[in-house]
């Protein structure tokens, strides 16, 4: 139901995805190593790790370029910044080095993941968005699966270093700049280069009625990251907590995500079908429960995996469908600089995760409850985005980007969309 054009670009945008969902999880993999390697606390870790998740700061910047300059260059300029700081991670000789680069990484990896989304709303069929999202949520997780596999059947068994998960990202990273040329530029944004009404100001995403949006959108995103913790210490929590080996921790988060891999797709195509909030919602409820039920109930291998499967299905629905409120609720002079807002969110949630739970660690100890704690923030953000989010399936991008009360002088900087 999508043209060769339309199948290529969403190719090409889900390898740059890939490229994500591998770093996530090459930081999950390497985390038990790197506390011995540093010889980090679980405290100290969580707090190392944070400033890791602030790199999305700078973001903002990068996705303004993508705006005023086009999707495409930007998009090749955050592949190409990723590959050479994670080239360097492999490298570090101390924790703040590795924290540094992945800093960066995490800069152009939150432009890489926003453009990308941006241009699949942009030129896609609206009926069909839902499933391109679904694409591109699967390649980011296929990539997560890589760095857990790469782990539990090579380099655990070599007893080779953490470092070679961070070279090992390299090849898919260059698939992206060797098909350059095989990227085209959104239609939609060069037709509002043609119009001669391009670009303006970011600010107008501050007015109204953007600015309501954007903060009801971003603040969500932040309370349903809280559990971020809980998911990239799951494997470290097996090893520690329930003695399992480090083999078969990394099987049992690759078998939970293999499980879970048609969620992903699935539940784009069921949100082009009934609507992005209500899969959302529920995804996000169960992603709650799942994560407290592994952290407090599961002891053995099979209901560790069984409870790991529960926490996917609920993350994979709402990252399908939360991902495209950030895209589609916003015009096209402005979408790639809200996309980025909304996933240096993300990132902030993440942060915010790792943070809290360094103080909770502290304060309380048990695990099973700070996480139960954390979980709280996913399920606010289960009912905010069932009563307030805007529905924006199965409509045209002009229609979920409307223009009304905006001076006319603001109506000119956002149409085009």
């Amino acid at each position: 139901m999508l043209d060769q054009r339309q199948r290529r670009l969403l190719f090409l945008l889900a390898v740059a995805c890939y490229t994500e969902g591998y770093d996530f999880n090459a930081l999950m993999v390497a985390l038990p190593h790197l506390r011995h390697t540093f010889g980090l606390s679980h405290a100290a870790a969580d707090l190392w790790v944070a400033a890791v998740y602030l790199g999305a700061g700078p973001a903002i910047w990068l996705g303004r370029r993508a705006d005023r300059h086009g999707r495409r260059g930007v998009l090749l300029l955050a592949v190409l910044g990723y590959t050479i700081c994670s080239v360097a991670t492999a490298f570090a000789p101390n924790m703040a080095f590795f924290v540094v680069m992945q800093f960066f990484a995490r800069t152009f990896l939150t432009v890489q993941v926003a453009v990308a989304w941006t241009v699949a709303a942009e030129e896609l069929p609206s009926n069909r968005r839902g499933f391109g999202f679904g694409i591109l949520a699967l390649a980011s997780a296929l990539g997560t699966g890589q760095g857990a596999l790469l782990e539990a059947l090579v380099l655990a068994p070599l007893g080779a270093s953490w470092r070679w998960l961070y070279i090992a990202s390299i090849p898919v990273a260059l698939v992206v700049l060797l098909l350059r040329r095989s990227l085209p530029e959104s239609s939609r944004y060069e037709s509002l280069v043609a119009s001669g009404r391009m670009h303006g100001r970011a600010s107008v995403l501050l007015r109204a009625p953007y600015r309501s949006t954007l903060l009801l959108i971003c603040g969500t995103v932040v309370l349903a990251n809280l559990t971020t913790q809980a998911t990239v210490f799951a494997i470290d929590y097996m090893q520690t907590e329930r003695g399992l080996g480090t083999s078969t921790a990394n099987l049992v988060l690759i078998g939970a995500g293999a499980i879970c891999l048609p969620v992903l797709v699935g539940a784009g195509r069921l949100s082009d079908r009934v609507g992005r909030r209500p899969v959302c919602a529920v995804a996000l409820g169960v992603q709650a429960v799942g994560v407290v039920l592994f952290f407090n109930i599961a002891t053995a291998a099979p209901m560790l995996l069984a409870m790991l499967a529960v926490t996917y299905v609920g993350v994979f629905g709402a990252w399908t469908t939360g991902n495209a409120f950030g895209v589609e609720a916003f015009p096209t002079a402005l979408r790639a600089t809200a996309g980025a807002a909304v996933t240096m969110a993300k990132l902030a949630g993440q942060c915010a995760s790792f943070v809290v739970s360094a103080v909770l660690i502290r304060s309380i100890g048990h695990s099973g409850l700070v996480v139960a704690l954390l979980a709280i923030g996913p399920t606010i953000a289960a009912v905010v985005v069932a009563t307030k989010f805007p529905e924006t399936s199965g409509q045209e991008l002009a229609d979920t980007a409307s223009t009304a009360h905006l001076s006319p002088a603001e109506v000119a900087i956002v149409a085009g969309s």
